[in-house]
């Protein structure tokens, strides 16, 4: 069951990501076309509202790297160790990693709330209002990966590195 969610919300994710790349691409592609053959109409936010879609986009995408286990990872010290050592570095960065992604969704949804408190906005024409459009990628991102990873852990994963010197002899290791 916890393996049917986490494949859907990946699939869910990745169409956003998808469609916020396409949506940042369109943005860029149409503010330069326009400046290029109708300057009077350019707007001054295209670059501004692309790079806001890539931003969320990169931080959509933390959750969907650690579920298909292709964050980095350090095979190359790790290889020389015994097979318990790695198991138990492999449970150790696991667990740093939801422990560093929650303090960071801490830290982040703060920068939001400070953000709202001053009001930042952006300086283009839109006057987008900082917290929303920029701040709270971090934290949403950051959330995202401490709830996949904690199902993960539900589900029995006990590494995120899609190395097999990491897996345990009970866990599928997927071939490429």
């Amino acid at each position: 069951m916890i393996d049917r969610i986490l494949t859907i919300w990946s699939r869910l994710e990745t169409i956003l990501i998808g469609l916020c790349l396409i949506a940042s691409l369109g943005i860029f592609m149409g503010g330069a076309i326009v400046r290029a053959v109708a300057p009077s109409l350019a707007v001054d936010w295209a670059e501004e509202v692309s790079i806001y879609f890539i931003i969320w986009a990169t931080a959509l995408s933390g959750s969907v790297l650690m579920y298909e286990k292709r964050h980095i990872s350090t095979a190359v010290f790790t290889s020389l160790v015994s097979a318990k050592i790695q198991r138990i570095l492999a449970i150790t960065m696991l667990l740093t990693t939801l422990g560093f992604c929650a303090v960071m969704a801490v830290y982040g949804w703060q920068a939001v709330q400070f953000t709202l408190l001053i009001d930042e906005r952006s300086a283009s024409t839109l006057r987008t209002p900082q917290a929303y459009a920029l701040f709270l990628a971090l934290p949403v991102g950051m959330a995202l990966i401490v709830l996949r990873l904690s199902l993960m852990i539900l589900g029995g994963t006990r590494s995120i590195s899609g190395d097999m010197a990491f897996a345990t002899p009970d866990e599928d290791v997927k071939h490429d």
